[in-house]
């Protein structure tokens, strides 16, 4: 399939990472015997893992429609352009309406809104005197009822059907549709039949897949096509069939009932067909007109450098050099493979002979081309998430045999089917005591075998202990025996799950070291003014790459360039800080505790997973206020931050360095217990520039183990309240501009480690006062004795010590 057969395919669905699915009911009950209301379908459904996003009575919007027939139709008396009508609506009485519509006539059946209703759109309909003439009641256009775009006349309905008819009945669209989201792991439910599967499952009854009577004639397609797969990669199986002498016109009513009843707008009768089949089976389609494809022949290759082609949007796309998956004639690309038609070799009222197209192609180069041209069709849709390999033929001769039936075509003897690697149907094993155990259900082989049976799988029970279980082509999740488990608890059904006061595993709240640990930290950093950021572990290749080595490398990337499980942690967070700032946040105070997955150093070990937690700061500190205004945040905030997220637990330090991705001058190593664990520092211009930040912005990023470690191996110790009180004295000193005043603090403390209480640095001056090259501190020294109360003496005593190892160790003078 080369992509959407059509316009009315081609609309976006949004993100890739989400489909979904709508269904009608009436549609789905040809499939399986049940007799569920829709509030029954929604509950059984959702309790099986299929979440239902809307459910739309389609009737309900047609109230007071019905089918009409217009027995006269005469020129109004003082209007050239209306027609006076009597139309018989299922009254005792015909009625008089006057109509504005070029194309009504005598005869006609048609749909009329009577006095009192109102349209799909909220128009309320009375009665009127248009030019003197009494109206009562309207005749509508399909655009009038929410039908279709064609508002030039009025519709023209089946003449067979019955006047005073409520229209949505005789339209079969007294239907419920149900939009469910489906999982990316379950491809198997973006159809009716995979739909109606879970629900025979859900109800133990008989799953009725439509039977195809194909009728051939004429020369066999070979004569007429040819297929050839150059990236068998990409494309694992191509199948082609032809039909011949077809008439390209209206699809029957039923055919554009079905497809307005889910949202898709009806095209032509080949188109419709391609559509449907998709839709009810799953596999996308899509119909060439055969005359168009030079050489007659279907070529799956890459994308040539050079090449353009203009999709069925109108759009004209300039494809890269192996790049795109495409479908080629002789010449040229005549389609995006799996995502969409060229607009070259669409099926038009022209076309005499088809080559339809049914194929599998592989998930990760349909999603890249997807996102690569912007498109997101319901064929890529079904493509992204693994199409099924088994159905290409099926789903051809299902749809070869409609166009014949109702396009009048030929379908020529034979099928073009080109498949390199033929994959072979998974076999795994399932205890069914485990299941058991595993579920608290009293499931036994026999249920399980039932259940997974009607699940589409083959069951032999060769062992007594466990089941051999095939898995079908359209499932593939079902890897692992736990896969399988999983299935037979949700078709039997959780809620059936006994409740039991015995108590398993480890109680609530009794955690490991590990998550203790993490909770503390998550705590502290809430505590001291940060928000907890949560971001994705698979960042931007580009960002990777400057955070440092690659650790780990994804093989089905969910985009281009983006394919490294990020090596740090502040990728992610600086991220989110641009979109909050964008969104003109006046300042921002993030952290994140998570894994990074680093580059290993040994043989043997493709990468290591490391804990790390991480922060920013950037912008206002705190909102204006009539008290004060706001200041931009800077470096010592974020250094006070970590110095409270340790005080009174560990030991830290800051040791001036040079970092890569850190402003110079304006970082460091932080040191826990004497021990480097990471880093903090102002983000350079660079970096700054690539994540679009205006604003001076701060980070931290350590490493948890060591930090961790370090809390453990200082456990908690009862420290009793002081006794005596404190002597504070406040110090300003003169000293080379270049030294930090982190190092002077902890030569303060170091004087007198028993008496220096705390040293607080309060003021930083550089200017007329001081000399070129010098700056002055100003530290708050409390002094406090644990056994006495202090004298000023001593407090003078300290001081002179303080100044004097100062001016030793710094060459420092009192100011």
């Amino acid at each position: 399939m080369s992509g959407c057969s059509s316009r009315a395919t081609c609309g976006s669905l949004g993100s890739s990472t989400e489909a979904d699915v709508k269904i009608s009911l009436k549609w789905l009950r040809e499939y399986v015997d049940v007799d569920w209301t829709a509030e029954e379908f929604v509950e059984r459904l959702t309790m099986a893992g299929l979440e239902q996003e809307s459910v739309e009575d389609l009737g309900a919007a047609l109230t007071g429609i019905v089918v009409g027939k217009v027995l006269e139709a005469e020129q109004h008396p003082d209007a050239d352009r209306l027609s006076v009508c009597r139309v018989d609506a299922g009254e005792a009485e015909p009625r008089t309406i006057v109509c504005g519509a070029p194309n009504v006539d005598a005869g006609q059946t048609v749909p009329v809104v009577l006095p009192g209703s109102r349209l799909p759109d909220g128009t309320k309909i009375g009665k009127a005197k248009l030019r003197g003439v009494a109206s009562e009641g309207m005749i509508c256009s399909e655009i009038e009822l929410g039908l279709g775009d064609d508002g030039s006349g009025i519709m023209v309905l089946p003449e067979e059907w019955t006047a005073g008819t409520p229209y949505a009945t005789a339209a079969g669209l007294d239907d419920i549709v149900i939009d469910f989201e489906v999982t990316p792991n379950r491809p198997d439910c973006l159809s009716h039949v995979g739909i109606a599967r879970e629900v025979a499952a859900l109800a133990g009854v008989e799953l009725r897949i439509p039977k195809t009577q194909l009728v051939t004639e004429g020369a066999a397609v070979e004569a007429d096509a040819g297929v050839t797969i150059e990236d068998p990669d990409g494309c694992g199986r191509y199948v082609a069939r032809v039909i011949r002498g077809v008439q390209v016109g209206p699809s029957p009513t039923w055919l554009q009932d079905r497809l307005r009843a889910v949202g898709q707008r009806p095209i032509n009768n080949i188109v419709d067909v391609t559509n449907f089949v998709m839709l009810e089976l799953g596999q996308p389609l899509h119909a060439f007109d055969l005359k168009r494809l030079d050489e007659s022949r279907i070529v799956v290759r890459r994308s040539r450098v050079g090449e353009s082609l203009r999709t069925l949007d109108g759009e004209v796309h300039h494809l890269q050099d192996d790049g795109l998956l495409v479908i080629a004639d002789g010449s040229a690309a005549v389609a995006v493979a799996g995502v969409m038609g060229g607009a070259d070799s669409e099926v038009t009222a022209q076309t005499g002979d088809v080559l339809l197209e049914s194929a599998f192609f592989d998930a990760r180069l349909i999603r890249q081309g997807a996102r690569q041209l912007g498109m997101h069709t319901e064929a890529s849709a079904r493509f992204e998430r693994g199409a099924d390999w088994d159905m290409p033929d099926r789903a051809s001769e299902r749809a070869a045999a409609l166009i014949a039936e109702l396009a009048g075509g030929q379908v020529a003897p034979g099928v073009i089917d080109v498949w390199p690697g033929k994959s072979q149907r998974p076999t795994v094993r399932l205890r069914p005591a485990r299941a058991a155990s595993l579920l608290a259900l009293p499931v036994d082989g026999a249920s399980c075998r039932a259940i997974l049976e009607r699940l589409g799988c083959e069951v032999d029970d060769d062992n007594k202990d466990s089941l051999s279980v095939v898995v079908p082509s359209f499932r593939p999740d079902l890897e692992r025996e736990i896969d399988l488990v999983e299935e037979v608890g949700r078709i039997h059904g959780y809620q059936h799950v006994a409740a039991s006061e015995q108590i398993r595993g480890p109680l609530p709240g009794i955690a490991g070291g590990q998550y203790d640990a993490q909770r503390r930290l998550r705590q502290a950093l809430t505590g001291l003014g940060l928000d907890e950021a949560i971001t994705s572990s698979i960042i931007a290749d580009s960002w990777a790459e400057r955070a440092g080595p690659v650790g780990c490398r994804l093989a089905n990337p969910p985009a281009d360039g983006v394919s490294c499980m990020r090596n740090s942690l502040l990728p992610g967070l600086l991220d989110v800080a641009r979109r909050n700032l964008r969104q003109r946040a006046p300042g921002v105070a993030l952290f994140e505790v998570g894994r990074v997955f680093l580059a290993a150093d040994g043989e043997g070990v493709d990468h290591i997973e490391d804990w790390r937690v991480a922060g920013v700061l950037s912008g206002q500190t705190s909102p204006s206020s009539w008290r004060a205004t706001h200041r931009p945040a800077d470096f010592l905030d974020l250094k006070g931050i970590l110095e409270g997220l340790m005080t009174g637990v560990l030991d830290v330090a800051f040791d001036p360095t040079e970092t890569p991705l850190l402003r110079r001058g304006h970082s460091a190593r932080v040191l826990v217990e004497g021990a480097a664990v990471g880093t903090i520092g102002q983000v350079d211009a660079a970096l700054a520039d690539s994540f679009s930040l205006t604003r001076d912005t701060y980070i931290f990023e350590l490493a948890c183990d060591p930090l961790f470690g370090a809390w453990a191996a200082r456990g908690t110790a009862y420290q009793p309240l002081p006794k005596f009180p404190p002597i504070e004295r406040d110090l300003a000193i003169v000293l080379g501009d270049q030294v930090p005043s982190g190092r002077v603090a902890d030569e303060i403390r170091s004087v007198a480690p028993d008496l220096v209480d705390d040293v607080r640095l309060f003021d930083v001056y550089s200017g007329d006062q001081v000399e070129a090259g010098k700056r002055s501190l100003a530290f708050s020294l409390c002094l406090r004795s644990p056994d006495r109360t202090l004298e000023d003496r001593d407090a003078d005593g300290v001081v002179e010590r303080v100044l004097q190892r100062l001016e030793k160790s710094f060459e420092a003078r009192l100011r």
